[in-house]
C-alpha cells in the first residue's frame, strides 16, 4: 500500500506541473504540431533536459538505475520498427486530440470537453492493443543484446558526462531558439521555461519517492489486465478456484496521482484553459484517443516516458520515438490545414 501512495504522491506533482505549465492545453499541443507556437517545445525539453541531470544523480545516489528503453521491434523492416510505427500513430492521435496519454488526464481533471472523448478513446486504444499485441510477431531479443547500444554515447563510443553536456547544450539552444516564435496564450501561470522546471520537479518527485522516472502508458495496459482479472475472477463458480494475482496497480496510481495534482492546482488557482477550448468533433477525439494510446503501447511508451524520460538517458529508441512523434503529428497538421 505504501508503494501505491509514494506512485499517488508522484503523479500529483507531476499532475501539478503539467497544469501549472499549460501543456495539458490542446489549443497549445496543436499549435505545436502546426508549428504556429512552441510553447509545448521550451518547455518539453527544458524538462528533459533537466531530467537529464537528475536521472545521472540518482544512478550517483543509489536511487535509480533509470536504464534507457530498449528498442521496441516487430522485426518488419528494422530493429526499431515499432518505435517509428508506434510514435507515428502516437503523433496522429495527439494532432487529432490536442492530447497525450498523459496530459489527457490533466483535461478530464480540468473539465476539457474533448479530453473525456480522447480518453474513452484511449481505453479503447489499451484494450486493442491488448487483444492485438499477442499476434504481433515481436521477436525475441537476447537479453545481453537488448543492453548493446541503448544509448547514444554508448553508440557514438563517447562518455557519457561529455553527451549530456552535449545534450543540455542542445535544448538549451532550442529552448531559446523556440522562444521568439511562442505566443504568450492568455490563461498560462507559468511561463513554458518556468513549467519546463516545474515538469523537471515532477520527475524529481517520481525518482525519490519511487525510485522510477516517469512515464503515464502503462497505466492504459495496468487498467485493461485489471479489468480483464476482474471479469475473470466474477466468472470463476468459485473464489478458491481462483488463483491468479491481481495485476500491478502502481501505474494505475501515478494516473490517479495525475488527475488529483490537477484538481489541487485547478482548485487553488482557477483560470479558463490556456489558450481557450477549441472545438474538436467527438468521433475525432475518439479516433484520436485510440491511436496515441494504441502507439504508445506499440512503441513502449509516450511523451513522458520516451520524451522526458527516455531521452533524459540518451536512449536511441527515445529519441526515435519523439521524432517519430512529431514527424507524424506535424504532417497529419499540415494535411488538416
Amino acid at each position: 500500500m505504501s508503494t501505491l501512495i509514494a506512485k499517488w504522491a508522484a503523479g500529483a506533482v507531476f499532475g501539478a506541473a503539467l497544469t501549472a505549465s499549460g501543456v495539458y492545453s490542446p489549443w497549445i499541443i496543436i499549435s505545436q504540431m502546426r508549428l504556429e507556437d512552441f510553447h509545448m517545445l521550451q518547455a518539453f525539453l527544458t524538462a528533459s533536459a533537466i531530467s537529464a541531470i537528475l536521472v545521472v544523480t540518482a544512478r550517483k545516489m543509489g536511487i535509480s538505475q533509470c536504464p534507457p528503453p530498449s528498442a521496441s521491434t516487430l522485426g518488419w523492416f528494422n530493429g526499431y520498427d515499432a518505435n517509428i510505427l508506434g510514435g507515428v500513430l502516437l503523433g496522429l492521435g495527439m494532432t487529432l486530440t490536442g492530447a497525450c496519454p498523459g496530459t489527457v488526464l490533466v483535461q478530464v481533471a480540468s473539465g476539457v470537453r474533448s479530453g473525456y472523448f480522447a480518453m474513452v478513446g484511449g481505453l479503447l486504444g489499451g484494450a486493442i492493443y491488448a487483444q492485438l499485441a499477442p499476434y504481433l510477431s515481436i521477436p525475441m531479443v537476447p537479453t545481453e543484446d537488448r543492453k548493446q547500444n541503448l544509448t547514444v554515447f554508448q553508440h557514438f563510443n563517447m562518455k557519457e558526462s561529455q553527451a549530456l553536456l552535449v545534450y543540455e547544450g542542445l535544448c538549451a539552444a532550442m529552448v531559446l531558439l523556440a522562444a521568439s516564435s511562442t505566443v504568450s496564450a492568455a490563461n498560462i501561470l507559468v511561463n513554458p521555461i518556468v513549467g519546463g522546471v516545474l515538469i523537471g520537479c515532477g520527475q524529481a518527485a517520481s525518482l525519490a519517492l519511487t525510485g522510477n522516472a516517469v512515464g503515464v502508458s502503462t497505466a492504459y495496459g495496468q487498467l485493461i489486465q485489471l479489468v480483464q482479472w476482474m471479469l475473470k475472477r466474477s466468472q470463476s463458480s468459485t473464489q478458491t478456484e481462483f488463483q491468479e494475482p491481481m495485476p500491478a496497480l502502481a501505474s494505475i496510481a501515478f494516473a490517479i496521482g495525475i488527475m488529483s495534482g490537477a484538481t489541487i492546482v485547478n482548485r487553488a488557482y482557477p483560470a479558463a484553459i490556456p489558450g481557450g477550448e477549441i472545438s474538436i468533433p467527438s468521433l475525432r477525439a475518439i479516433l484520436g484517443g485510440v491511436l496515441m494510446v494504441f502507439g504508445a503501447r506499440l512503441a513502449g511508451g509516450c511523451t513522458s516516458g520516451h520524451g522526458i524520460s527516455g531521452m533524459s538517458t540518451l536512449s536511441i529508441s527515445s529519441f526515435i520515438t519523439v521524432a517519430s512523434i512529431f514527424a507524424g503529428g506535424m504532417t497529419l497538421a499540415a494535411i488538416l490545414g
